[in-house]
């Protein structure tokens, strides 16, 4: 048996534990954390070896809740077992997600795995945050190359406009601010929020109030991983070399992608942006025939230099791909009462992204049970959002909504709950399904527009 390592810190009015060396030995990297009495187990693990997914890193987030955690047991008089993730567990996971990707290098192979696995929930401090934290420590002391370590909170705001740090979930329901954020100890790089219209000047305050507390945590983990983490392990990176990156670089930029961005519509940009990478590959595969991951390695550097050409044309000249300013919005159009027998329809359509929201109205009775670890409840208001693969011009089977059709779903729905009726006002379920038409930019925010025509 290992020798099992603590350590602690005080933060928002409550005892955050960081514990090692007593489960998942054979992880490249475990750790307990501990909330109050809510308690995550994070393990994060990679692959000795390339991945043979090509095209982007492969991390995989998997937060599993469990109902031993809260003391239930599943309600379904059939299957007692924990099935597909719910709602709110692919929604935890997804914040973790965004969280940490940016931290690794893009152009790591290997695969790398984070899982978070609920042990114990205490009714009162929510998964998420501590989920996000025990994933920042358990990368953190791993032999995973990452360059962390992220601290989370959540910031809420009472009656009289003072901001609590990590609010119970009591204290959730009264709060007029729920503001998620994470980053390192030298800035914020994930922010997810809903509020009661907060002023511009409260919400820059509450980002410096959970700022403080991020810098804590991460400083807090730094610790943690001088004192009981493991040497890195080299990654398999996909790279050719500095002569080959050099030279395909000048060649993008020579046939022109700096000037393939900025044409119109969408599709001139495809077709032009496809000769582009034709000519090139042509021009690679005869000046450097024995490069390895040709084709992926082409596409990388074509996305990396055109990344660099968007990035500073804005940043410099104030200059945008579809040639507007910085402070224009694309031309926008709407149409309600477009269906003949729904109760509502509204089609948002902003440049060339369109969403066509249609609202159904049922009974009480309609009502959603949501059933999960954390939430017991009825519900009365649900958003479903459906991007089918023509919405971009693309080709691919068509399995149900995944993880990005429920963040997304999830996003447009919290925008509308500030105000919506009351149960007491209007205490009839209400569905919005919002199918993304075409998509270049913002689908989420123009399903919530769609939404607020087909309630209107």
């Amino acid at each position: 048996m290992q020798e099992e390592k603590k350590w602690s810190l005080q933060i928002g009015g409550r005892e955050l534990i960081i514990t090692t060396g007593l489960l998942a030995q054979q992880a490249g990297g475990a750790v307990t954390v501990q909330y109050g009495d809510t308690v995550i187990l994070a393990t994060a693990t990679m692959s000795k070896g390339a991945s043979r997914i090509t095209g982007y890193f492969p991390l995989m987030v998997d937060f599993e809740e469990r109902y031993y955690a809260a003391g239930k047991i599943k309600g379904s008089r059939f299957i007692k077992r924990e099935g597909r993730p719910s709602d709110a567990s692919i929604l935890a996971g997804r914040a973790v997600d965004r969280t940490i990707r940016p931290l690794f290098d893009s152009r790591m192979r290997n695969e790398v795995q984070v899982v978070l696995t609920t042990l114990s929930y205490d009714g009162e401090n929510n998964s998420d945050i501590v989920a996000m934290i025990a994933a920042s420590a358990a990368l953190s002391i791993s032999n995973v190359p990452w360059n962390g370590p992220i601290g989370a909170v959540r910031v809420g705001m009472d009656e009289k406009g003072a901001f609590i740090l990590n609010p119970n979930n009591e204290e959730e329901k009264n709060s007029s601010l729920e503001l998620l954020l994470a980053g390192t100890r030298e800035k914020i790089n994930m922010i997810e929020a809903s509020g009661k219209e907060i002023s511009e000047e409260k919400m820059a305050e509450a980002f410096e109030f959970g700022f403080l507390a991020i810098q804590k945590i991460t400083t807090f983990i730094e610790q943690v991983k001088k004192e009981g983490g493991k040497e890195k392990s080299q990654p398999a990176l996909i790279r050719g070399s500095e002569e080959f990156e050099t030279i395909i670089k000048e060649a993008f930029i020579k046939e022109g992608i700096g000037e393939a961005l900025y044409l119109l519509p969408k599709q001139a940009v495809e077709e032009k942006m496809s000769a582009i990478s034709s000519m090139v590959a042509s021009f690679a595969k005869e000046k450097f025939p024995d490069q390895t991951s040709m084709d992926e390695l082409l596409s990388l550097i074509s996305d990396e230099v055109a990344d660099e050409v968007v990035h500073t044309n804005i940043l410099q000249e104030e200059k945008r791909p579809d040639g507007r300013k910085l402070t224009e919005i694309r031309p926008i159009w709407c149409k309600v009462g477009v269906l003949p027998r729904t109760h509502g329809t509204g089609v948002f359509t902003r440049g060339e992204t369109q969403a066509l929201t249609v609202a159904t109205l049922g009974a009480p009775g309609d009502e959603m049970i949501v059933d999960t670890m954390e939430i017991d409840e009825k519900r009365r208001y649900m958003h479903f959002y459906n991007f089918p693969p023509y919405s971009v011009g693309e080709v691919r089977p068509m399995r149900g909504p995944g993880r990005r059709e429920i963040g997304h779903g999830a996003l447009a729905e919290k925008a509308l709950v500030p105000v919506l009726p009351s149960r007491e006002e209007f205490p009839y379920t209400i569905i919005l399904v919002s199918e993304v038409l075409a998509s270049n930019g913002s689908s989420s925010m123009a399903s919530t527009c769609g939404s607020t025509l087909a309630l209107m």
